[in-house]
């Protein structure tokens, strides 16, 4: 990238969730190699049989991350409501739009696969997120570039923790799954590009806009896990 940074938030970030290996080095976690009592998870190609610890994980991950996609797609109707009079930022917030819908189908599809409980805080997030997109916009084109920038870094690291979580289960079965979570992680950082690119950084209080909403984000992150 031929800009520069006014502080090192974004640099430290992008270079945290730029590896986008599926076969980077994974941290060993005991609760998904450890044995256990088998479940059989029917999904898409077959049937695939996970440990009860492994399928609880992958419950977790969808959960999230549907709740997750339903929020994004309402951030940027939001910012589209306030900002769509101008027809570059239209075309900008309308393609980032098209692509969480799409990551949204995508999480459907494998919370049913994958038998998933959604979070029951699904109509919030939907509710939530249109209102932090018309927020951020009510303040400037660069304040809702600086909540892009937030969500993306957030959920740009999540998405990178599951595909070293994922890899460390080795089931083939799980390929589609891991596909689509980096196809996903890698539009997020897209995401993220684009709105460093269009003045994130130059908002009023940049600073602490992106800790408020990137901090907000791990609380919603909490909260869908566990409800």
């Amino acid at each position: 990238m031929n800009y520069l940074c006014r502080n090192c938030t974004y640099a430290e970030s992008r270079l945290a969730l730029g590896v986008r290996s599926l076969t980077s080095a994974a941290v060993h976690n005991p609760h998904l190699t450890a044995p256990s009592h088998q479940t059989s998870v029917r999904v898409k190609n077959g049937s695939l049989t996970l440990s009860k610890a492994e399928h609880a994980q992958i419950d977790r991950f969808l959960r999230i991350n549907q709740a997750g996609e339903t929020a994004a797609v309402t951030i940027y109707r939001g910012q589209m409501a306030v900002l769509g009079g101008n027809a570059g930022l239209k075309k900008m917030l309308t393609h980032m739009r098209d692509q969480e819908a799409e990551h949204l189908r995508i999480m459907d599809r494998h919370v049913v696969d994958f038998r998933v409980r959604p979070t029951i805080l699904q109509p919030v997030a939907a509710v939530g997120g249109y209102l932090l997109g018309v927020t951020s916009a009510l303040l400037g084109v660069r304040s809702a570039m600086t909540c892009t920038e937030a969500v993306e870094t957030r959920i740009g690291g999540h998405y990178n923790d599951q595909l070293r979580e994922l890899h460390v289960m080795k089931h083939e079965g799980l390929d589609e799954l891991k596909k689509s979570i980096a196809k996903c992680r890698d539009e997020e950082l897209e995401h993220l590009d684009t709105a460093v690119e269009n003045g994130s950084q130059l908002a009023p209080l940049y600073k602490l806009q992106f800790e408020l909403i990137k901090g907000g984000c791990s609380v919603a992150i909490w909260l869908c896990d566990r409800i």
